[in-house]
């Protein structure tokens, strides 16, 4: 999924199941920031200090990012939540059951200030992906070996295998790389209003991706939302949520919205600016929603550029140096960069080998 969902359909859902504003934003930014955190390199301040980034998710796909060091630090523990066990013979696909994804949100349900907020956002992105990436594996495998038939791109409609389209993109690569995640069917599962089609073996898969989906996506996080909130009272503001089905078609008509994801992102900011959700408690936070991928960044460190001939070791900075900006320790980027740490620890060292997915 794209930022329309992972940002401003998030923002909605929690502000209709009954979390301030305050609280929702908060969320709202932490699960799109899961497609945006995509440094590793540690910070070494002017004014004291180291600081290790986690990395959520990648820039662009490059021959590191098929190795399973990557699989186990960005894919798995943040996009494509395995179903299954040991005794799962296709343990590592993705999809909305996973075991693994219901340990997880069973602990971010009962995780501890001030990482609480930061980690519900990461745990709802990997809800989401548990949908929009179904049947496919966070992992090189034959199994995502599939042939795209029919689908579209943000360009319009195309015809045409995976297969060609994707090494006509990535043609430094051999076909036979491509086969993680749903590289080969391209953007298909991340568009909400998508009907595509793409083939496995002599079997062809049909996607309607606003009814099979998207729409099932939604509801189950307003399920798990007010779930969660039946423990964490305090989030809570004082209107009372009221059943999906009452919002489920203001939900199928921005999810049908055709456009590029910047495009429909800026439909559902107008939609939340105009209320058309229909807030009881609509305040200024409401009408002033945005996201800007490097926002909370800016607000902890000061940055800036340094000459390449005469810094060198600076390089792997892009030739920036940093300065710890006051309040930097209790500052959203940081809570969130923890939060993150805490969750692919969880996800990676306690409950794929719980399962016996992997060698714990």
């Amino acid at each position: 999924m794209q930022i329309d969902l992972h940002h401003t359909a998030i923002y909605v859902l929690c502000r209709i199941a009954g979390i301030k504003s305050q609280y929702a934003e908060i969320v709202a930014y932490s699960s799109q920031f899961v497609d945006d955190a995509v440094d590793r390199h540690g910070l070494k301040f002017k004014n004291g200090g180291v600081f290790k980034q986690t990395m959520t998710a990648h820039k662009m796909l490059t021959p590191r990012t098929l190795d399973i060091n990557d699989v186990l630090d960005v894919w798995v523990p943040f996009h494509f939540p395995p179903r299954g066990d040991k005794e799962d013979s296709e343990a590592m696909m993705t999809a909305p059951n996973s075991k693994v994804l219901g340990l997880l949100l069973e602990d971010v349900r009962t995780s501890s200030w001030p990482h609480s907020l930061y980690r519900l956002g990461i745990g709802l992105h990997y809800l989401a992906d548990a949908y929009s990436h179904s049947d496919f594996k966070g992992i090189y495998d034959i199994h995502n070996d599939v042939h795209l038939i029919a689908g579209i791109n943000e360009k319009g409609f195309i015809e045409d295998t995976g297969r060609r389209l994707s090494v006509k993109l990535l043609d430094r690569w051999s076909s036979e790389s491509l086969a993680i995640g749903h590289l080969e069917v391209l953007e298909n599962p991340d568009i909400p209003y998508t009907h595509w089609s793409y083939s496995r073996g002599n079997k062809i898969l049909k996607v309607n991706n606003l009814e099979d989906r998207y729409l099932p996506a939604v509801r189950k996080i307003h399920e798990y939302l007010l779930y969660y909130l039946s423990k964490n009272q305090a989030l809570k503001s004082k209107v009372s949520s009221r059943p999906f089905d009452d919002y489920q078609d203001k939900f199928r008509q921005l999810l049908s919205y055709r456009g590029s994801k910047e495009e429909r992102y800026k439909n559902w900011l107008k939609s939340i600016k105009n209320n058309y959700f229909e807030f009881e408690d609509f305040d200024e936070r409401d009408g002033a929603l945005f996201y800007s991928d490097n926002a909370w960044f800016n607000e902890a460190v000061e940055s800036s550029k340094v000459s390449k001939a005469k810094n060198m070791n600076y390089k792997q900075n892009n030739y920036h140096a940093f300065k710890r900006k006051p309040g930097f320790e209790e500052s959203h980027w940081v809570k969130f960069m923890q939060a993150a740490a805490e969750h692919k620890f969880l996800v990676v060292h306690c409950m794929l080998p719980e399962l016996g997915i992997i060698v714990g």
